[in-house]
């Protein structure tokens, strides 16, 4: 019944996820990759899509839809729609969210069009850092002025993860399928590039070219190569700090949960 909430089969209570992300195929990485490092940590976690719309095939995407969602679900909003039984009651409300998970990617650091963008927005001039570490920072603090955090009660900042990666979630893929362990979040532009489309291409059984223009953005080899390996979240976590973080703020709300 619309508003239950259910439990998995380890009798834990299912915790729900509505993710805000840049584009279809960073929706895949998310679900799969987090959905099993929390399997692996004892929890149930269902992701739901919310930008972009759950039937979106198109890999378009970027900064300014993630923002835009941000900008016309302002903090009062969110809780009402999402955090609670819903609007209409009965059998009409949908079941609430825990948390809401939002993805930025830290290759847009730089971009003129998005420092412009946040400057006349929120008043924040963006800055480009070169350590991994410092550039998620940036993405984060980008994050919490576009959700409006200072907006927010304590309790509703816990539930939002605002989740950086460095320098893709094409990163993750490239952790996830490679058996050495690597300072991922050091790849960027041409490297990541090559580095990710390779790991599809043998992923695929196909023979790897030595070099790409251009990242692979069909969501449905996506969807392929994420669930795949997701098995391998763990890879992950060894080698991405940053979503390491995501997934241990994902973790300390489900333990709440659990334990409320």
């Amino acid at each position: 019944m619309a508003g239950r909430r259910h439990s998995g089969s380890d009798g834990y209570p299912v915790v729900r996820i509505g993710v805000v992300c840049e584009g279809p195929t960073d929706w895949h990485a998310i679900r799969y990759f987090f959905e099993d490092s929390m399997s692996s940590a004892g929890f149930s976690v269902e992701f739901v899509p919310l930008q972009p719309a759950p039937d979106a095939t198109s890999s378009e995407g970027g900064w300014a839809n993630v923002l835009l969602w941000l900008k016309d679900h302002p903090p009062d909003t969110r809780v009402q729609q999402f955090f609670t039984e819903g609007l209409f009651g009965g059998e009409l409300a949908q079941e609430p969210l825990d948390g809401i998970l939002v993805q930025l990617d830290s290759d847009i650091l730089g971009n003129n069009s998005f420092d412009a963008y946040i400057s006349k927005q929120y008043g924040h001039t963006v800055s480009n850092p070169a350590a991994a570490e410092h550039r998620a920072e940036e993405i984060h603090t980008v994050l919490s002025l576009a959700a409006r955090s200072q907006e927010m009660t304590e309790a509703d900042v816990s539930r939002h993860v605002l989740a950086p990666a460095v320098e893709a979630t094409e990163t993750w893929c490239v952790a996830a399928f490679s058996p050495h362990h690597s300072d991922f979040e050091s790849l960027a532009g041409q490297e990541l590039v090559n580095e990710f489309m390779c790991a599809l291409e043998k992923s695929e059984n196909r023979a790897p070219k030595p070099s790409y223009v251009n990242v692979d953005k069909s969501p449905r080899r996506r969807s392929r190569f994420c669930k795949k390996w997701a098995h391998q979240s763990d890879r992950i976590i060894a080698g991405c700090p940053r979503f390491q973080e995501a997934h241990d703020q994902l973790r300390s709300l489900a333990l709440s949960i659990a334990m409320y």
